[in-house]
């Protein structure tokens, strides 16, 4: 039900299936609570992202100072050159125009180039302000998917085996029948990135492949696959056990336990995402709350969102040790990496 009342908080249901919606919101008191959870969840993601950016201060009078030294210069520079002194006395009417339309010239472009300086990092801010939101909203659609796959089945979240990527819950998801391949290879791509760039070009396809499929694939194809099936994010590992199995972290809807989270990248200092400059990423967690952190560290600045308590990108050492890892990550480290 909880991706019924996403769906009417969206807008993305019919009239009947709205109507239908409605009805078991007015006749459950339960339902109507969860509601507002949710709608406190969306306003929160949106509220959390950073402002927009501001014009700077006194802009219009700068603007403005600015263009009245530009035609004081220009008046002075006309005045002063030989060249338009002779022409004018030789060709009154159509040195007149000629001075003028030079002098204009000067003060559009120096307007230009003004409004410019002042604006275009502006502009350039708030666009990825809206793909840090674009980027909060695939998660959220994701983390809600993986919520739904815990009601239904009552098992928590997909497992990662010993021999699995961290990308391969995109498959449960898949063949659960929760999300569609489509809407998979839409929501793991972070519209901020290289990644999202190449795919808008045509120059990579995201695949979301079944179970079978999955076992079938090997070599360079096979890898490329796990790489690109969870996009540019991060899921959870899960712990490894005292007898050395891999269990699912616990699912609790917790406001502190994550779920997703960009991916992070060697590329970056300290082990951070790349998705949004290096600057931080955004982490969605079990009760569907979406936050923009700049330093993936837990609160009690123990613990590291990409690293176990060994400092590994691997599966955590106890069951509240958590790791989100890159789509081709696996539980345990490769001999060469440890």
């Amino acid at each position: 039900m909880r991706e019924q009342l996403l769906a009417y908080l969206l807008n993305d249901l019919d009239p009947a299936e709205r109507k239908s919606v409605e009805d078991a919101i007015a006749a459950d008191p339960k339902l109507a609570e969860e509601l507002e959870h949710l709608r406190e969840c969306l306003a929160g993601s949106e509220q959390e992202a950073e402002p927009a950016v501001t014009p700077p201060t006194k802009l219009a009078s700068r603007t403005c100072s600015f263009v009245e030294h530009a035609v004081e210069r220009s008046k002075s520079f006309c005045k002063s050159s030989p060249s338009a002194a002779s022409l004018s006395e030789s060709h009154d009417g159509f040195s007149a125009r000629s001075k003028w339309s030079y002098a204009d010239l000067i003060i559009g472009a120096c307007i230009l180039l003004a409004i410019g300086a002042l604006l275009l990092p502006a502009i350039g801010e708030s666009r990825e302000t809206a793909r840090q939101l674009k980027c909060q909203n695939n998660l959220l659609r994701l983390g809600a998917a993986l919520t739904q796959y815990n009601e239904r089945f009552q098992r928590g979240l997909p497992q990662i085996k010993p021999d699995q990527n961290a990308g391969f819950f995109v498959v449960e998801l898949y063949e659960k029948g929760i999300l569609t391949r489509e809407e998979l290879a839409e929501l793991v791509v972070c519209p901020a990135t290289q990644l999202a760039d190449k795919v808008a070009s045509g120059h990579i396809r995201i695949y979301i492949p079944n179970r079978e499929e999955y076992l079938r694939s090997d070599g360079a194809a096979g890898n490329l696959l796990r790489k690109l099936m969870a996009g540019d994010y991060a899921y959870n590992l899960g712990y490894r056990t005292p007898s050395g199995s891999i269990h699912q972290i616990r699912f609790e809807g917790s406001s502190h336990l994550p779920l997703l989270s960009d991916a992070p990248s060697l590329a970056i200092a300290g082990y951070q995402s790349a998705n949004h400059g290096g600057c931080g990423q955004n982490v969605i967690f079990q009760d569907l709350s979406c936050r923009y952190i700049r330093c993936i560290q837990a609160h009690s600045q123990q613990d590291h969102w990409y690293l176990n308590d060994d400092g590994k990108p691997a599966a955590g050492c106890r069951s509240k040790d958590i790791v989100l890892a890159p789509s081709e990550a696996t539980p345990l480290l490769e001999v060469g990496e440890r």
